[in-house]
Order: C-alpha cells, then structure tokens, then sequence
C-alpha cells in the first residue's frame, strides 16, 4: 500500500514518525496515552508525570503532555528540564458544541473562492497530491501526519484539501479522533493543522476549512470536543481558533524534546 511509505519531512521527523508508530504498539491499549501520527503523548498524567513523558521524550525524541493543569505547568517544566529534555508550552484551547455552533454559523455566512475545490483525503487519494499536502504543510512550518492517518486508514479522523485550478494545493485542514475509547477525553477530537500558501493569505480559506473539519467530525465521527495547541503569542492562530470557538482553557500542552534524540529546536509551528 502506498500510504505505509508516505512519510514527509526531514530526516528527524520522518524518524520521529516512525519510532512514534512502534511506540504506539506498546501502549495502544493504555487510555493514558493518545496518538495521531505524528508521536505518542500522554494525555492523562499524574504526578508520574514527568517520569513517563521523559521516557516517551527518549524513546521517540519528542512527546507532549496535554490536560495538564496550567496552573502547575512550570513545574512539570522544572522536572522535565532537570532531566534533560527541552520543554515549551503550548495553551491547550478546547470547544465543544459552541464550536460546532460557530463553524456551521461560519460555513453559512461565507463560502470559499469559486476557484478552489474541496477534497476528502481517503484511500484513493493519489500519493501525489498527497505528496502535494504534506510539502504544503511543510512550507507552512507545519508537520504533517504520515499517510496512513491523512488517508482516514488507521485513525478516525478527516483531512481536507483545498485545490485551485491548477490541482496544487492551497490550504489543509485536519481533525482525528486520537484518544482510547475508555479515556476520559475518549471524544475529544485533536484538530488543527492549517495551513494555506502563502499567495492565497487572507481570503478566510483556512478558516473555513478548519469548520468544515470541526463540522465533519461532528457529525461522521462521532467527536464531541476539539482541542489544540498553540504558542500564547502566536498572532495568527489564536484569533482564528477563537472564532471557531476554541478557546484557552485551565490545561497547557507541554511539549518535549530530546536533544540527543531528535535534533530539531520543534516539532511544528
């Protein structure tokens, strides 16, 4: 199958991805742990945290670790650090049914340029536009999933793509389903990843690609919550989640990296 070798980025994140993938064999069926494609994360901790999100830290060279209370999130910080492993905090914006709301709200009011069409990734995707994706995504300083989960094959999930006339990628827009079944955030639904060529800024189309995906997970795949992360600062990204309705909440992701491990200062943007 094509998608098993669809893996895109540089040398350290194809190998991130792919020491992610055997990782995730070993923990699958541990509601502790979540995984989209791009690398295993702990997404309930406990005061074992910074235990296991180191190890997971070194065995795959990056990890996070979401739902953690931002009040505490210094001192996750702290111990991580102290063990070697080079942190960064990302503010954990989550919605529920108010996102729906203001996607469907959004996707009524405006429509996306009459030259672009809209796609589904799924299996009979041909590698090469999705090849097309991913190096989009990378120009975007966004890493992308491998093909596998893109395709909707082995995660639950929606990736769309924008194309112009042409057929070239314009914008993406991703949402999977990434948590155990039995977790407590069994329906949240990790989304994000948007990313629009650079010519094509500021004509609201990834916005109303990431509705589309929050609308699509909705009603197909069962997803009852959305939830991202992103850099308090980031000018960009936090106006546009709002208007969808994800918002900042009381958890940060802290993100991980392994310096020995992965030589890479992040993972995405």
């Amino acid at each position: 199958m094509p998608e098993e070798n669809e893996l895109f980025g540089s040398a350290d994140q194809v190998a991130l991805m792919r020491r992610a993938k055997s990782s995730w064999t070993l923990v699958l069926d541990d509601a502790s742990y979540s995984f989209y494609g791009r690398m295993v994360s702990l997404c309930n901790p406990g005061i074992d945290a910074p235990d296991r999100v180191g190890a997971l830290a070194r065995l795959q060279g990056a990890t996070s670790c979401q739902y953690y209370p931002a009040a505490q999130a210094s001192r996750l910080s702290a111990a991580l650090d102290a063990r070697g492993i080079r942190t960064s905090r990302y503010e954990q914006c989550w919605g529920g049914e108010d996102a729906v709301a203001a996607s469907r709200r959004l996707l009524d009011q405006h429509s996306l340029p009459d030259d672009l069409t809209v796609v589904t990734v799924d299996a009979d995707t041909p590698p090469a536009q999705v090849a097309d994706l991913a190096q989009l995504s990378l120009d975007c300083e966004v890493m992308p999933v491998d093909g596998s989960p893109m395709r909707g094959l082995s995660r639950r999930g929606v990736c769309l793509l924008a194309t112009d006339l042409d057929g070239k990628a314009v914008a993406t827009a991703s949402s999977y389903l990434s948590n155990h079944p039995s977790s407590p955030h069994a329906t949240d639904a990790f989304w994000g990843m948007l990313a629009t060529r650079q010519d094509r800024r500021g004509e609201r189309i990834g916005l109303l690609l990431g509705a589309r995906a929050i609308v699509s997970m909705w009603e197909t795949h069962g997803a009852r919550a959305f939830t991202t992360g992103v850099e308090k600062d980031n000018s960009a990204s936090m106006p546009l989640r709002s208007r969808l309705g994800v918002i900042v909440s009381d958890w940060v992701f802290i993100g991980c990296i392994d310096p020995g491990t992965f030589a890479g200062s992040s993972i995405t943007k």
